[in-house]
Formats: C-alpha cells, sequence, structure tokens
C-alpha cells in the first residue's frame, strides 16, 4: 500500500533488528517496499528479547552512505548513532541486547563499513550523555535505552561510476567536474573484496572535511568530491524481536519512504561533535536547548527534497505529521487463560519530537517555552495563540514546543494545536490523553470506555512518551517497562478503538503471545503473533 504524501511514514510493526522542502512533491510510503528512508517504530532489549534488523542496498550500482540512529522511548533521544556504508548488493544486520549491566547493546558480525568502525562480535554500549533527566540514576538511564525506535536514512549514494581521478577524488575544472577514468576511494574502500569491504580507515577518515553547506556545489569541501552523490531509491529492512528462552519470535518489514522527485538534497553530514549545518525542525536544536551537532542530522524533518533550511525542515515534518496523523487506533486483544495468552499493544509517535519535547534542564512540570525558527525561545507570554502562557527561562521550561510544525489549513495536530492538549507524568514523559475507547468480544457485544488502565483506576488512556505500550492479560508481552500500562477489558477475547479529538502521529502493532496446553514434552509450546494497527483519520 502506497500513499503519496510529502513525507515520511512508518512500518506497521515492532523489533528489531532511520525531507521534504516547502515546495516539495512526491514522497510516497511505502509499507514493505524500498525508498530512501526506512523506520521501525519499536525496538526493545526487555526482559530477555533481542532485537534484530537487517538492512538491504537492493541498489546494484551505487553503494549507500547510511545513518541509523536508535532513540529512547520516553522522549525520543539519541541513544546511538552511526553510518553505514553499503556496498551495491549489499546486507548488514545487527542485533540489539542489554548487557549485564541492563544498559542496551548492539553487536554485529558483519564486515561492512561503518563510522566509527564497529568490530565484528564486540558490542557497542548505547549512550547516555542526552539523558540528563535529573532525578535518573545511572540503572534508571539504562533502563531508558532498552526501548526506542529506529531511524535509518540514505543520506547519499556512493557513486559506482568511474569518474574520478587516481586520487580517488573528483577533478574540479573551473565551475564544473571534470571526468577521471577511476573509482572513487570511497567506492573502492566499501565494495567487498571476497566477502569482505577494505574499509581503508584513511579514506573513511577523510569524510571528517566534508563540509555539508558544499554539498550541492562544485567544491573541493563538498560531498561530491569524495564520491558522495543525492541519494537515491534502494534500501530495505527487515526485523525481528526474539526471546530465546521464551522460545518467541515476532517479526516483519520496514516502511520505506521513496521520493519521486527528479533534484534530492545530499544530506551527508561527517559523523562529528561539530556545530550541524544541516537543518532540523527538533524544538530541542532550535532552542538551543541542546548544541546541534553534525551527527544529528540528518534526522526526519531534513529537507530531503527543497530548500535545505528550517522553513524546509518545519515543512516536512508537518507533512510526516500528516502522513502519519491519526485519530482513531484499532487492533485485536486475546487474554484467554485457556492458552496463557498476553497481548501488547504499541503506540509509537516518532515525529512528535518535532513538535514538542521534554527539556531535561528544568524540573519536570507544567511550564512551557516555545522555540523559534531563528533559535532560542520566544520571549515570556509572547507565543502564538494556545501558546501564549509561554516562558523563556531555559532552567524553567520543561515542553518546548516547535509551533511552526502546524498545518495551515485541514488536519489540527494535537501536540501544536493548543498547549492544554498535552500533559507531563511524573515520569517526565509528555502525554496525549485519548478521547475515548471502546472495547469489543467477538460476538458483537460493546462498551464504551469499558477498559481501566493501570496504574490507577483511569478509564481514559494516556499515551505517554514517544513509545508507549498497553499490556493486556496481566503481564507485557514484550517486557515493556519506560513507557507501559495495563489494560482490564470486560471481556476476554475481541478487539477495541482508541479515539484523539485532534490527531496524532501514531503508528505500531500488536503482538500476541499464547502458549499450546496440549504441547507435549520436549515440544516448543509457545507462539507469537504480529496484529498491525488499523487507523482511522
Amino acid at each position: 500500500m502506497k500513499k503519496n504524501v510529502l513525507a515520511l511514514s512508518i512500518a506497521t510493526m515492532i523489533g528489531g533488528l532511520g525531507f521534504a522542502g516547502a515546495a516539495s512533491a512526491a514522497l510516497a510510503v511505502n509499507e514493505s517496499g524500498t525508498g530512501h528512508i526506512l523506520v521501525v517504530p519499536y525496538y526493545t532489549a526487555q526482559n530477555g528479547n533481542s532485537t534484530v534488523f537487517h538492512l538491504t542496498n537492493t541498489d546494484l550500482v551505487n553503494g549507500k552512505a547510511v545513518k541509523v540512529r536508535f532513540r529512547g522511548a520516553s522522549n525520543s533521544d539519541d541513544v546511538l548513532d552511526f553510518q553505514v556504508f553499503l556496498s551495491p548488493g549489499d546486507v548488514w544486520t545487527a542485533a540489539v541486547s542489554a548487557d549485564a549491566n541492563g544498559l542496551a547493546q548492539l553487536v554485529t558480525g558483519d564486515n561492512t563499513c561503518t563510522v566509527p568502525a564497529i568490530t565484528p562480535g564486540t558490542p557497542v554500549p548505547f549512550i547516555k550523555d542526552r539523558l540528563s533527566l535529573a532525578s535518573w540514576t545511572d540503572t534508571q538511564k539504562n533502563a531508558q535505552t532498552r526501548e526506542g525506535y529506529i531511524e535509518i536514512l540514505n543520506m547519499a549514494d556512493i557513486d559506482g561510476l568511474k569518474r574520478y581521478e587516481s586520487s580517488g577524488k573528483r577533478k574540479i575544472d573551473g565551475a564544473a567536474y571534470a571526468d577521471g577514468s577511476s573509482a572513487s576511494a570511497l567506492y573502492t574502500a566499501i565494495k567487498h573484496v571476497s566477502g569482505k569491504a577494505p574499509c581503508t580507515a584513511s579514506v573513511l577518515a577523510g569524510l571528517d572535511d566534508i563540509n555539508p553547506a558544499q554539498n550541492a556545489a562544485v567544491n573541493a569541501a563538498g560531498a561530491q568530491t569524495y564520491g558522495l552523490i543525492a541519494p537515491t531509491d534502494g534500501l530495505a529492512g527487515s526485523w525481528y524481536v526474539i526471546n530465546v528462552p521464551d522460545s518467541t519470535t515476532y517479526s516483519g518489514s520496514a516502511t520505506a519512504i521513496k521520493s519521486d522527485a527528479v533534484a534530492l538534497n545530499n544530506l551527508y553530514s561527517p559523523q562529528l561533535a561539530k556545530p550541524a549545518v544541516l537543518p532540523s525542525a527538533d524544538p530541542l536544536l532550535l532552542g538551543k536547548l541542546i548544541e546541534a551537532q553534525h551527527y544529528d542530522v540528518p534526522d526526519l524533518s531534513t529537507p530531503l527534497e527543497g530548500a535545505v533550511t528550517v522553513a524546509g525542515a518545519n515543512a516536512q515534518a508537518i507533512a510526516l505529521t500528516s502522513a502519519l496523523a491519526r485519530t482513531t487506533v484499532s487492533n485485536q486483544y486475546v487474554t484467554d487463560k485457556t492458552i496463557s495468552a498476553t497481548t501488547d499493544w504499541v503506540f509509537s509517535m516518532p515525529t512528535r519530537r518535532y513538535m514538542v519535547a521534554a527539556n531535561y534542564a528544568a524540573p519536570v512540570g507544567k511550564p512551557f517555552g516555545v522555540a523559534l525558527a531563528a533559535g532560542g525561545l520566544a520571549a515570556a507570554a509572547a507565543g502564538p495563540a494556545n501558546f501564549n502562557t509561554n516562558v523563556a527561562e531555559t532552567d524553567k521550561v520543561y515542553r518546548v514546543f516547535n509551533t511552526d510544525v502546524k498545518p495551515a489549513a485541514g488536519t489540527e495536530f494535537l501536540f501544536t494545536f493548543s498547549s492544554a492538549l498535552s500533559t507531563v507524568n511524573e515520569a517526565g514523559q509528555i502525554c496525549a490523553t485519548a478521547d475515548g475507547q471502546t472495547f469489543y468480544d467477538r460476538e458483537e457485544t460493546s462498551k464504551k470506555d469499558g477498559a481501566v488502565f493501570s496504574p490507577g483506576t483511569t478509564t481514559k488512556l494516556a499515551v505517554c512518551g514517544e513509545v508507549s505500550v498497553v499490556s493486556f492479560g496481566g503481564s507485557s508481552v514484550l517486557g515493556a517497562a519506560v513507557s507501559q500500562k495495563n489494560a482490564v477489558t470486560p471481556y476476554t477475547d475481541g478487539w477495541g478503538t482508541v479515539s484523539f479529538n485532534k490527531t496524532v502521529p501514531v503508528l505500531g502493532a500488536a503482538f500476541q503471545k499464547g502458549t499450546n496446553p496440549s504441547a507435549k514434552a520436549n515440544m516448543v509450546g509457545n507462539y507469537g503473533v504480529t496484529w498491525p494497527h488499523v487507523y482511522l483519520k
């Protein structure tokens, strides 16, 4: 299924194994195809689970310079990002699990090149630098790394043509490039030879000299000089969540976002801690509450098409959110005790970060601020309508809004319609409370607002954080813990709907686990099922 939109959408799945300018035209959301961007709405390393993903370059001519970014479930915090350099026809695989201290870690046995270099078989620990909420202990920070979602972006193609000088770079002749007869040094470094890429360290280190501001220019510091050209289609991804002790597995495909535009932006940015050049709609970056670095971009808002400006990033964030905008989410649940059944519903909101984000430098609470496109925060009480009780002190504003990520007409986004429509829970997670929910059994009986969500006795679901899990049957199928609630429904098995009075950018699926009580000795009786959500605008 495809939707023509100006933007991004995401897969209908969970698990493990990342746009457009203001006048952009033709991005298509493809739920299981190839594209320029892939997004997995949920990964988990909780409760013995490992999340595995496979990233494939189906392009048999060009390589791909790919940004892989893991974001935490509470606030979409960057907890690990790096670059993968896929050769034509290449596949890169990796797994996320928890180490002995409960910190998420990534392990690969692959020989594909990465920056920084990842040694096959050597775990890479997730990074906690952005997990700076004052109340979190180190153990709690570790827990924050174990759930989230994954962004996968093709920053640039790696040119497969032989038109470079013997030095491995393009020759500049006046205002144009002159063709040579060799492959680029980068292509040679990432192209597999006898099953292994050379990953020439000096060549990969040389990419640090690229200035993203010159990516579209004929310039010695531009990405094109090094063999990085505008991105094309061809990325595909798949994932599975596996729990070996429990003998359960869930799997699926990543959703691809593909552009049909003639001219796309080269979005290569070095993997460096230096001030970012490419733009983002992220309110913490715009508000200067986090100093944007080269490695922070591209993100899902960085314009793949059109003007590479903050306005272009805001436009893409609007387009992506519009593509994901839902007022009703529906799925099935099974809690039949004869098969020990339990079900998880996963709600993932990967574009919420571009509308509102949590500022850990401030106390958890109600004060909020409004980020400005020009940088910094709006003056106190100077926000737009429905946001004019804002404050400007960076040590007070916990919620930071980007009110420019708001559609001009038609669809209304819950998070940027009014500051009053989102709240903050005791864990510091930003929440959207459902307008209502209805649950049905399998024989046409229904009850409106018929479930109780614990902890507590509330009958209105609050979807908190970037990724939230609702469990039916008393325990979480996926071992979710960062943002998880238990639902007690009036029926054993059936289906239900959750509705919001303004649209929210929700993705996800239901995950059901059961056990065959008739399984004989030495026979595995556990099984897992994944049901994609059904959405209504």
